[in-house]
């Protein structure tokens, strides 16, 4: 792979697996929910953005920070010094996931208790076990990312996704035939998460150990000696890296807790249901999370992928790369966020139908994915400005973007119900977008031509979503009616909508274009993709003859 197309072709693996990973993620939740039901998948839904929310903040900050630090040494050719950063992290993330699992353990009967459920207690206890591994893992990968070796990234996620999902389906299906409570039901799935998370480490550090004798490097020093593990000019700068790309990659978790600390006691108090029927409709519309994420994947694969391509070509001054890599990064979150966002509404009853049986919630689910284009953009905008180092401002910008969904949640949720919901984070998200695009354009002159750019991709993505939804109206009425299960007519109209909607999108994709010839050459096999692109334009021409 070209060192042009080495950056794309890494998001490009990373979206790849987390595709993998979400989809994984995603079907798990058909037999999880016809085991415990929607209170049970609603139990679940409240523990998890707070999990989610630990999580980030015990990594999120560090792969990134150590990304950029590995990939800053290596364009100055001091490769010696890997390996005293990469084990000086690992003593600091070692130390910080302890102290975050204590704190998660010990303070849950009052998070429990703020959050309005009592019987959340044993589910965070037994999820908060997680916190001692993901620290290192996180580390590990951020390793990885500065040497731009994503596809060990990439298996890592999905091999621990897999094998949560696994024990997720084992513990649930065990606990139930034994005739535990939802509770102690829970409980156990999150057990499972944390069985996951000490495996994949393992896998990891087998990847290490694999490219240390693929690539032998000497350390910097003796590991011996203390002022090798004490350096405290590192442990500083990692903080000063780390901590505000942490808090700005807390856009979905902390948008989602807000959602769980608000929509329980607004459909309580405000639209006057029982707790049951609170924590059911929350888990209805908990439905599109996942679905979300999705959509929003290559936004933030990107958001990973150039922190240390720009951090490189910014160390080397560069101007012209980081313009490049910049126009690149806003162009493909765009041309991919727009459509996978889009696609996600026009299939929503389909994906419903197929992954939970009924229809409650589609609107939402619908919202949702036109939201999933602006979290693209917020995502890989983020990513942008940590590698350009102004980590600070997209975690001032989030701050802001936190009041900004605590006030419509309450305006729209206490309106709309769960519709309102989905619509707060299409309003928060654009908001925080809007706020990244303003400060990239103060710091790098990035020339865009809005038609171009933005216009004629969203013509042609909406002309698709129509296409899609009608292709799923079709199947409705042809299947519909029927001895066929809904569950199989939805997946047969998610994969006719979504396969006609990408056959459509990639065809005007390549035919008007909507990509420049020196874009392509960005992307692995470029020259392939241009060969493709001539021809279908000579066809086109040939016809209209």
């Amino acid at each position: 792979m070209s060192k042009k197309s080495q950056f794309l072709g890494g998001a490009l693996i990373l979206a790849a697996a987390g595709i993998l990973s979400k989809i994984i993620g995603m079907f798990y939740r058909i037999p999880l929910q016809s085991i415990v039901g929607n209170n049970g998948l609603g139990l679940y839904q409240e523990v998890y953005p707070l999990y989610l929310t630990f999580l980030i903040l015990a990594t999120a900050g560090v792969p990134v920070a150590l990304s950029r630090m590995i990939a800053e040494v290596l364009a100055d050719g001091r490769e010696s010094e890997v390996k005293p950063i990469l084990a000086r992290s690992m003593l600091m993330m070692g130390v910080i996931g302890l102290v975050l699992f204590t704190i998660l353990y010990a303070s849950s009967p009052l998070i429990a208790l703020a959050m309005g459920n009592p019987h959340l207690v044993s589910p965070i206890r037994a999820i908060s076990l997680s916190l001692l591994f993901v620290p290192l893992i996180a580390v590990l990968r951020g390793y990885f990312y500065g040497h731009q070796k994503m596809m060990m990234v990439g298996v890592s996620q999905v091999v621990e996704q897999s094998l949560r999902v696994g024990f997720i389906l084992i513990a649930s299906l065990y606990l139930v035939s034994i005739g535990e409570d939802t509770d102690s039901v829970i409980t156990g799935v999150n057990f499972g998460t944390m069985i996951s998370t000490a495996m994949s480490l393992f896998l990891l550090i087998g990847f290490y150990l694999w490219h240390q004798r693929k690539n032998p490097v000497p350390a910097l020093g003796s590991w011996r000696n203390r002022d090798w593990w004490g350096d405290r000019s590192f442990y500083l700068r990692m903080w000063q890296i780390s901590w505000p790309i942490c808090v700005s990659a807390l856009v979905i978790p902390i948008f989602s807790l807000v959602d769980s600390f608000l929509a329980i006691n607004i459909f309580r108090y405000i639209w006057h249901v029982d707790g049951m029927t609170a924590d059911s409709w929350f888990g209805i519309y908990s439905r599109g999370g996942p679905l979300l994420q999705l959509a929003s994947l290559f936004g933030a694969s990107i958001a990973l992928s150039i922190v240390p391509a720009i951090a490189r070509a910014k160390q080397s001054g560069d101007t012209g790369e980081v313009q490049a890599l910049t126009r690149i990064s806003y162009r493909f979150a765009w041309l991919i966020g727009l459509p996978a966002g889009l696609g996600l509404t026009a299939v929503a009853e389909g994906a419903n139908l197929a992954l939970y049986g009924d229809t409650e919630g589609t609107r939402a689910m619908a919202i949702l994915g036109v939201s999933a284009i602006t979290l693209s953009l917020l995502l890989a905008t983020n990513g942008i400005l940590q590698g350009l180092g102004k980590e600070k401002v997209p975690a001032l910008h989030l701050s802001w973007g936190i009041g900004m969904k605590v006030v419509a949640t309450l305006v729209f949720t206490s309106i709309l119900g769960i519709d309102g919901l989905a619509l707060s984070w299409l309003i928060s998200t654009a908001f925080v977008c809007y706020l990244n695009i303003r400060a990239i354009r103060k710091l790098v002159a990035v020339e865009l031509h809005w038609k171009f750019d933005f216009i004629y991709p969203l013509i042609v993505a909406n002309a698709m979503l129509l296409l899609a939804w009608g292709t799923t109206e079709g199947v409705t009425f042809l299947l519909g009616h029927g001895q066929m299960s809904l569950r199989i007519v939805g997946a047969l109209e998610t994969i006719a909508g979504v396969a006609v909607g990408l056959i459509f999108y990639l065809g005007m994709v390549l035919v008007v274009p909507l990509i420049e010839r020196k874009e392509v050459e960005w992307l692995p096999s470029g020259q392939r993709f241009l060969q493709l692109m001539d021809s279908l334009r000579k066809r086109g021409v040939s016809l209209r003859r």
